[in-house]
Order: C-alpha cells, then structure tokens, then sequence
C-alpha cells in the first residue's frame, strides 16, 4: 500500500467499530429499562447505516479504483477508467455522506424534542429539525442533478452536457451550513441545563456530556477545508481528494458514536453498581414548574452518568 491508503484504512476500522458498538448498547439500554425503541432511536440506525454504507463505498473505492493513491505514470486509458470510476463512487458517497449526517442531526433532536418537551426550547427544536429535512431535500437534489444528464458527472465522454461548473463552492456552502447547524444543536440546550435546578458539579457534568459532539464539529471543519482541494480539470483525483473522504468517515462515525452516550445510563449503572442515580437530590428540589421537575429529574439521574 501507498500514498494515502493506511489513512483511508484507519478512518474506517478505527471510528466504525466504535460507533457500532455505542449503538448496540444504545439498544441494550432500551430493552433494559422497557421502553422500546422511539423515533430518535430509529433515526440513529438509519444514520449508522448510511454511515457503514459510506465506509463500504471508500473500501471499495480503495480496492478497485485507488482511493488515496497517485494514478500516474499508468497509461492515458487505465487514468481515465480510473478517473470516471471515481467519480462515480464520489457522486454515491455524497449522498450516504449527507444522509447519514441529516439523519444524527434529526436523532439528537428528537431526543431534544423528548428530553425537552415541555421547555420553552421546543419550538427551536422543530425549526432546526425542519431545516435540517430541507438541507438535505436540497443537498440530495443538487447532488443528484450536479450534471443534466445525470451521469454525465463521471462519464465525461458525453457531449453537450451541463455541469455545476463551481464543486468546491457547492461542498464548501452545503458542508459549512450542516456544520453551523451542528454546534446551534449543541449549544440548543444550555440554556436550560443552566436553570434547571442541579448541582453545580453535575450542570458540569451535563454540559461536558453535550459538549462531546463538538468533536464532531471539529471534523466537519477539518472535512470542509480538505474538500476544497476538489479540482474539476485534475488527473489525480483519487489522491488529491482522498483526506476530504478520510475525514467524512470520520465525521459520520463520531457523529453516531456521541448520539448514543447520552443514553447509555443503565449500561453504566450495570457495569458500575455503585453509581448512585442522583434523584434523590432532585427530589427533594421540587419545582412549581412541570418543566423544571421534569428534566431535574431526568438529567440528574440519567445523563451524569455516562461520565
């Protein structure tokens, strides 16, 4: 192997993995406590499927069509075999990119949206959930349609055909949107983590906890930059574009991965029995207002503890 092929490995076998796992628990903890699984839960599984389907699309990218390799000095004929191969497993991976991102966002604000019911954030919840539904109505529409006729994309022999000439801009507008979107998610709830009526110590705690989807934020920004690397005229788009691809795994996976911690509780309470489940102090704080019972309750007995 050469170039960057170990990286493109790496970004897969490393997150994967780890995302899997936090999902399988995710529903382990589900049929623990009996509550079946809700809509956040369904969503979540969708986006790690789109997600392994991403990771599917980059193997068999690598394999058959050197994903992260340099084509030169292979004849005209094998480079441009090569080059329309490539690109079509880039236009597949877009949409499973896409998806797999819109369907996380849509998970943790279905969580929100139960976490949160009664609080006054719940008319922002549905705002961004509908934005998120129109980022990617939008994205998998202009994905679809990057050249009339469609598969003029990667088969470059057709005539006549029209192309969105500007790539870069279409990945940098569309990525940095879902990216903004991302850390307005994250921030969504601290406001009132920060009223409810909780130990400073465990607040902390709390918004740590939510916190960790930042990283997933970091690597949409590290993503966002690689791909402006994209150059509609190169010879050497399996390896110029490789590291944008690498960082998407990355960012598909960690986004599963920090969806489910928030609701891994009973997993941890099993694991470690002596974990206490902090409702006692909620207990005995109770609130005029159903809003603050409600969620006192809920974070200081159930998200404290995946920390």
């Amino acid at each position: 192997m050469t170039g960057l092929v170990p990286n493109v490995y790496a970004a897969i076998i490393i997150p994967m993995p780890a995302a899997a796992l936090a999902l399988v628990l995710r529903i382990k903890a589900r049929r623990m406590t009996r509550m079946g699984l809700g809509y956040d839960d369904a969503l979540c599984i969708a986006a790690w499927v789109s997600a392994v389907g991403y990771s599917v699309d980059l193997i068999v990218w690598v394999a058959c069509f050197k994903l992260g390799q340099k084509l030169a000095p292979d004849s005209d004929e094998k480079i441009d075999y090569y080059m329309e191969k490539s690109r079509m497993m880039l236009w597949v991976s877009e949409y499973l990119y896409a998806w797999s991102i819109a369907l996380t966002k849509l998970a943790v604000l279905s969580f929100y949206r139960r976490l949160f019911q009664f609080s006054s954030i719940r008319i922002p919840i549905i705002v961004l959930m509908v934005m998120c539904g129109i980022w990617l109505t939008l994205r998998t529409f202009i994905t679809t349609f990057h050249c009339l006729p469609v598969q003029a994309y990667w088969d470059k022999s057709i005539t006549n055909a029209r192309c969105i000439t500007h790539v870069a801009r279409f990945y940098l507008g569309t990525d940095l949107t879902h990216c903004l979107l991302d850390f307005i998610i994250l921030a969504l709830p601290i406001w009132e983590i920060i009223r409810m009526r909780l130990p400073f110590g465990q607040k902390i705690a709390v918004l740590c906890l939510f916190a960790l989807g930042s990283i997933v934020g970091i690597a949409s920004i590290f993503q966002i930059i690689q791909s402006q690397t994209y150059n509609p005229n190169t010879r050497e788009l399996p390896y110029e574009f490789a590291l944008a691809m690498i960082w998407g795994s990355v960012e598909v996976h960690l986004a599963v991965f920090t969806s489910c911690l928030a609701l891994l509780r009973p997993i941890f309470r099993k694991v470690i029995p002596g974990l206490s489940s902090g409702n006692s102090y909620a207990a005995s704080r109770p609130s005029n207002n159903y809003q603050y019972a409600f969620g006192a309750n809920f974070l200081c007995g159930y998200l404290p503890m995946v920390l």
